[in-house]
């Protein structure tokens, strides 16, 4: 059992929390309580409203923290989502936390923002030192939005868009829905990161709006001049044993079509930086690597650049939003055909959340493998879907489906 904060008494005191958790590769965490000032964006709004309100809202030497949902792609490409989410999280919800700590796998803790001495800090230093390993949750059903039947059809006409030229790959997403009440988030962000143990894994709490991300995927990080993206495409199971987790990730790393749909999106990613990098700097650092998690191994590539020293967050941005792993390619394309395949908006599910700090440093990740909950419906969702190419077979990506699904509906189930 991995050891988490307690934050459960300030889940239920305080309208704004957020935990960024990663104990398994940088080791470095971060606690928000409280909110000083908020910025809350949706429904039809201008390019210029999102990003260079965000920017603005960032640019003050604070602490901020928050989320950027999957629909603001429509106030950057001029597109529309026919059928709203329906869950009802803002687009964008980022604050000013009154109290930032810091603390790391070495144990050294640090009051980033706030008083050292208030009884905020106190309050959260006392949750990083009492720890808990996971909660009860009451059991609950999650239900598909689609059954096998229906999914092949989706799959069927990406196939003839991929023949017809209109994409060469689009990342078809599905909906999970769970209607029991009285959801407590907390406890539910404990057991899934128990499963899963992201490095990208998140607790944020947003008045009644929560979202519990198990995600292995960075979307952004900025550090100094230097941007980072590691988009994911490729996924098998681990094994039951070593020597049948050795065959698997043999059988991940010589996979054509995993191979094809990382390389795909890794090419869309670099071409997305170079819009914002200085001139040659866009370099892949590591292509179709193999990184093992806790309930499967991934294929991750890594894309480096040195950012233009003119160019800003909502330069940065509208680069590169939506990430390209969770769009297709080519992906304007991709985005209009899933709007109309999917047949419903997918609210923050592949959008962002993260950290951008006073000197306008960030990290990102990418929002899957996550459940999002509003408390005043009672309503948790979750979405999953994969990579649809040429070389791609429909069993199998139903089959992925249901294997990326698992830790969210154990969850959920109480398991």
């Amino acid at each position: 059992m991995a050891t988490l904060p307690n934050l459960k008494s300030l889940t239920q005191e305080l309208s704004h929390v957020v935990l960024l958790y990663d104990e398994s590769v940088t080791g470095t965490c971060y606690l928000g309580l409280g909110c000083k000032k908020s910025i809350e964006l949706g429904g039809q709004l201008s390019e210029l409203d999102v990003f260079s309100s965000l920017e603005k809202f960032t640019s003050q030497g604070k602490w901020t923290f928050g989320w950027m949902g999957y629909e603001l792609k429509n106030t950057l490409y001029n597109l529309e989502t026919k059928v709203e989410n329906g869950l009802g999280l803002p687009d964008l919800s980022w604050w000013e936390p009154e109290v930032v700590i810091k603390w790391d796998s070495t144990g050294q803790t640090q009051v980033l923002q706030g008083d050292d001495y208030s009884a905020l800090a106190n309050m959260g230093l006392k949750a990083i030192h009492e720890q808990v390993d996971s909660e009860e949750v009451d059991a609950a059903e999650m239900v598909w939005a689609w059954g096998k039947e229906e999914y092949v059809e989706k799959y069927n006409a990406v196939r003839e868009l991929i023949q017809d030229g209109d994409v060469y790959e689009l990342n078809l997403c599905q909906t999970l829905t769970s209607f029991a009440r009285e959801h407590n988030s907390w406890g539910l962000f404990t057991n899934l990161y128990n499963k899963t143990k992201a490095p990208f894994s998140a607790y944020l709490q947003c008045g009644n709006y929560r979202v519990m991300s198990g995600s292995p995927e960075r979307f952004l990080k900025k550090s100094g001049d230097k941007l980072i993206s590691q988009p994911i495409k490729g996924t098998i199971a681990r094994g039951v044993d070593e020597e049948d987790d050795a065959r698997l990730v043999e059988a991940l790393k010589s996979s054509e079509k995993e191979r094809a749909e990382n390389i795909m999106i890794a090419d869309l990613v670099r071409n997305d930086l170079s819009r914002v990098a200085q001139r040659d700097s866009v370099e892949v650092v590591d292509l179709c690597g193999i990184h093992k998690f806790e309930t499967v191994h991934q294929m991750i590539t890594e894309i480096n650049c040195q950012v233009e020293h003119n160019k800003g967050l909502s330069d940065i941005l509208r680069a590169t939003f939506p990430m390209g792993s969770m769009t297709g390619a080519p992906k304007i394309s991709a985005m209009k055909n899933i709007d109309l395949l999917e047949q419903k908006g997918r609210g923050i599910y592949s959008g962002s959340v993260g950290y951008i700090s006073p000197n306008g440093d960030f990290d990102l990740n990418v929002l899957i493998r996550s459940l999002f909950h509003n408390a005043e419906t009672e309503k948790i969702e979750a979405s999953v879907g994969g990579a649809i190419t040429s070389l791609s077979n429909a069993e199998d990506e139903f089959k992925e489906c249901g294997l990326k699904a698992e830790a969210l509906i154990k969850t959920v189930n109480g398991e």
